[in-house]
């Protein structure tokens, strides 16, 4: 997961520039992220259910390939077209990684650890999105397309170290049967007590890429900030978040449980929104910034085990779709926030605010079944 991430990492500073050679216009460089966010939406609920049907690790594999394989297409490009297109396939192959990566993790996990388990892996991910935006003005000066070949590189090296070392859990017929039935699995899990956990995994992500959209524009317009203070506002982010995940996410569900990670997480975010459209100072909004972060990095983590701890269908098919809702909200929540911030620059972080405390106040009718499914898993 840090490897597939920094690839991400690598790849997400410099399309910009480079969409720009090929006269991309903002509309055009925005379709770029929603698509990829829109794309991995409508396929990681079937990438999860074929994790259940075929196992983890293939489906894992196909993901890493896809990562590659995107990366290239977008190293190759020689015109818009060909590089959105690349981006948008290399999104609907690489929907896999997250569902499979987190199906083997709720596997080879015991129910009461599984929240560490999962905050881990989250921190796989933290800490690769801090490394790779780094290597990527690095690599960016071997030329242009240099960091797409890195980024490619790094879902490769990835390859061999699932090959070799990732174990394939078990797989028994109750999960196998959960996932050949497809779309009839999705469409049972849609209507599963499960769905208040996607609804609220989407509003985690609307709120937070409300924020992650706009966070520049604001710093500049709102209190004078320059790139330096920019650039320390997304470390403070990346920073809070990664010491959430390793430091505090096991520890407050083993002492409270996972449903009390979900309802501080959003009653911490809401305040940190609130704090972000008070505040006035580049110092301000980072120390603002800084508390939203630790409440994302609460929330993704325990709805993910509190998920596999509910869960009627196989972990793939309802982690794959808790990872779709994710991306629903990254493709939603920038476009709601671009069009909202024209009208008021508060207005994304209030909103984010709200609906924040509406998902908070939903969380608290949620709790840790009294008995954990082994079958399906």
């Amino acid at each position: 997961m840090f490897l597939v991430m920094v690839g991400f990492g690598i790849v997400m500073p410099i399309l910009p520039f480079f969409a720009r050679r090929f006269g991309a216009s903002p509309l055009q460089m925005g379709l770029l992220v929603t698509l990829w966010a829109f794309s991995q939406f409508v396929a990681a609920p079937f990438w999860g259910a074929a994790a259940d049907r075929v196992g983890r690790k293939p489906v894992l594999i196909i993901g890493l390939s896809g990562y590659a394989i995107g990366f290239l297409g977008m190293a190759f490009a020689q015109s818009y077209a060909v590089l959105l297109g690349a981006r948008v396939l290399g999104g609907l192959l690489s929907a896999s990684v997250i569902p499979a990566g987190l199906a083997i993790a709720a596997d080879l996990s015991v129910p009461e650890d599984r929240s560490a388990v999962m905050g881990q892996m989250s921190a796989g991910f933290g800490m690769g999105f801090l490394v790779g935006p780094a290597l990527g003005g690095a690599f960016a000066l071997a030329g242009p397309s240099a960091p797409f070949y890195a980024a490619a590189g790094t879902s490769l090296l990835a390859l061999p170290l699932v090959i070799l070392w990732v174990t394939e859990p078990p797989t028994d017929a109750a999960r196998a049967a959960e996932g050949n039935l497809g779309f009839l699995a999705v469409y049972r899990a849609l209507r599963s007590p499960e769905m208040p956990l996607y609804l609220m995994a989407f509003a985690g992500t609307f709120g937070g890429s409300s924020m992650f959209s706009m966070l520049g524009y604001y710093a500049m317009d709102r209190a004078g900030g320059t790139p330096s203070h920019v650039s320390i506002m997304f470390t403070a982010l990346g920073l809070g978040g990664l010491l959430t995940h390793t430091l505090l996410v096991g520890r407050v569900a083993r002492r409270w449980g996972e449903p009390a990670g979900i309802r501080i997480g959003f009653l911490t975010g809401a305040v940190g929104f609130l704090g972000v459209a008070l505040a006035g100072q580049p110092a301000a909004i980072t120390v603002a910034v800084g508390l939203t972060s630790v409440a994302m990095g609460l929330i993704r983590p325990s709805l993910a085990a509190l998920n596999s701890r509910m869960t009627t269908s196989g972990y793939g098919t309802s982690l794959g779709l808790q990872t779709s809702f994710d991306s629903l909200g990254r493709t939603l929540g920038p476009l709601w926030a671009g069009t909202i911030y024209d009208a008021a620059i508060v207005g994304p972080f209030l909103a984010a605010a709200v609906v924040y405390l509406l998902a908070g106040a939903a969380a608290l009718r949620l709790s840790v079944p009294r008995s954990t499914r082994t079958l399906p898993r």
